[in-house]
């Protein structure tokens, strides 16, 4: 299918290798909140297998492209997802140093359990539509972040460069799952499909850890925390109801990630990130 949008010229899909090396920080590192925390605490713990599934997913049927530059986009998603796998199980591990292991063990068994029955019961272009939707969904929660400086700095110092830099790249890279699941399979009723079911499965995870994680520490029935912490994240233009605009537009059948022109904006935080150990890595082809 012709793409009536595509990724603007000024932004490149490059691998950074960042070796974050978490250390000091604080229990509730999300705007000094135990709810926004955990609920991004949950979502990390999703990563590493999750961007592993997408990985798979894309690399199944890149074959389909023959075009040099979208295989050059595709290496770079590759790289970036394997990347953000690697530094989310460092940033796990060090949430069960904090002593949240009898949370993370079950979550983590989920979350592969999910995720092989996906693998089994889903064809590869069902894969890659679920991939197409998952991603975005990252890609709006970035955008939701990096859109406000007071989320930014409400993040602690010593976890918010691993949370802009993750931002930044899935932004970058929002397009490619979805391109070539245009290309390859094309149907509109197909990814709407894939998105909701993705969607809900994700949402219901989240909300399901979050509840554990404070249960750990024992504020699930603190009236006065879950109440500051959900207005937080589901009030007025709240982490997650601020993304529903740009959630809705998936729906929409000429609907295509880079019709947001994003560039500017992520040049204007890549500006905060340490300079990445290996700028130049290359993608795991």
């Amino acid at each position: 299918m012709a793409r009536n949008h595509q990724k603007p010229a000024q932004v490149d899909i490059s691998v950074r290798r960042m070796d974050f090396a978490f250390t000091d920080i604080p229990r509730y590192w999300a705007l000094n909140d135990p709810v926004c925390t955990h609920f991004l605490n949950a979502l990390s713990l999703t990563f590493p297998d999750g961007e592993r599934f997408f990985v798979d997913s894309v690399r199944a049927l890149r074959d389909r492209v023959e075009d040099k530059v979208r295989q050059k986009e595709i290496s770079g998603f590759i790289g970036q997802e394997a990347m953000h796998s690697k530094e989310h199980e460092t940033f796990n591990q060090m949430l069960e140093g904090q002593g949240y292991g009898p949370v993370i063990e079950p979550a983590l068994k989920l979350t592969r359990f999910l995720l092989t029955r996906a693998r089994t019961m889903l064809t590869p272009k069902q894969m890659l539509g679920a991939t197409a939707g998952l991603e975005h969904i990252t890609a709006i929660l970035a955008q939701r972040m990096l859109r406000d400086p007071r989320l930014i700095e409400g993040l602690d110092p010593s976890v918010r460069a691993l949370w802009v830099w993750h931002a930044i790249e899935e932004i970058e890279h929002k397009a490619v799952a979805f391109d070539l699941y245009q290309d390859v399979v094309g149907s509109y009723w197909g990814r709407v499909r894939l998105l909701l079911a993705g969607s809900t499965g994700l949402l219901g995870y989240c909300v399901r850890y979050t509840w554990a994680f404070l249960k750990a520490d024992g504020l699930h029935t603190n009236p006065k925390v879950l109440a500051r912490g959900l207005w937080r994240l589901f009030g007025w233009n709240g982490i997650v109801s601020g993304v529903i605009p740009d959630y809705l537009q998936y729906f929409r059948p000429g609907f295509h990630p880079w019709q947001e022109d994003n560039s500017s904006m992520i040049a204007r935080w890549k500006e905060i990130l340490p300079q990445p150990s290996n700028a130049a890595a290359s993608a795991t082809a």
